[in-house]
């Protein structure tokens, strides 16, 4: 494979990197999303599926997309289950989540670590049929996803800075000033497109990965 730079991550990864001249998404390696459906703070006990897909990448420059499901579903799930203040889990989750990719970064693995995506409106026949088959409830608000992203996001740019790992944040480019995804990057009801990927290369240097 000879692009240099690889997407990892849920189904945000696929989405946000598929079909792309420059940056790829795992999947191209596997013919499918191994991460679809994982959580940020849960990705410690996926390493060895993990290490098989990013073992095959260690010289390569490596993009870590998780967050989004934290935010639709575990959070708040988490909150109303175990009384458990918000900003407490969304800390917790970003600590979880950056001090493994820190330890990966440890071992030589040139990992920089995407923002969570903008929130989808779940609207639609598509959307209420994905709904159906979920095994958690799915009771956060638009405005309450919005605001879990943002705090989520300023907890994993805080906790990279502290642990030196390079943070990709391009969400202010895919919002308008109420924290909804701007129409031309769309996909569907809950991902954007692959023009995510011409704004990381845009807005974000791989050079000291």
């Amino acid at each position: 494979m000879d692009r240099k730079i690889f997407a990892v991550g849920d189904s945000h990864s696929r989405r946000c990197f598929e079909n792309h001249d420059i940056i790829a998404d795992s999947r191209v390696l596997f013919g499918y999303n191994k991460f679809d459906g994982r959580t940020a703070f849960n990705l410690s006990r996926h390493e060895q599926k993990l290490l098989k897909i990013i073992g095959k990448l260690r010289e390569k420059e490596l993009i870590f997309c998780f967050g989004e499901v934290d935010v639709r579903l575990h959070v708040k799930y988490k909150h109303l289950q175990c009384g458990t203040p918000v900003k407490k889990l969304i800390e917790a989750t970003a600590r979880h989540y950056i001090s493994y990719v820190h330890s990966l970064r440890q071992q030589g693995y040139r990992i920089h670590v995407f923002n969570v995506v903008p929130t989808g409106d779940f609207k639609g026949d598509a959307a209420e049929k994905w709904k159906k088959g979920l095994n958690y409830p799915f009771t956060a608000s638009h405005a309450e996803r919005t605001a879990y992203t943002e705090m989520l996001n300023a907890a994993y740019a805080d906790h990279c800075q502290k642990c030196d790992i390079p943070f990709i944040d391009i969400y202010r480019h895919l919002v308008d000033g109420d924290g909804r995804r701007l129409p031309e990057f769309i996909f569907d009801f809950a991902h954007v497109d692959n023009s995510c990927a011409d704004l990381v290369l845009k807005y974000h240097s791989f050079q000291n990965g």
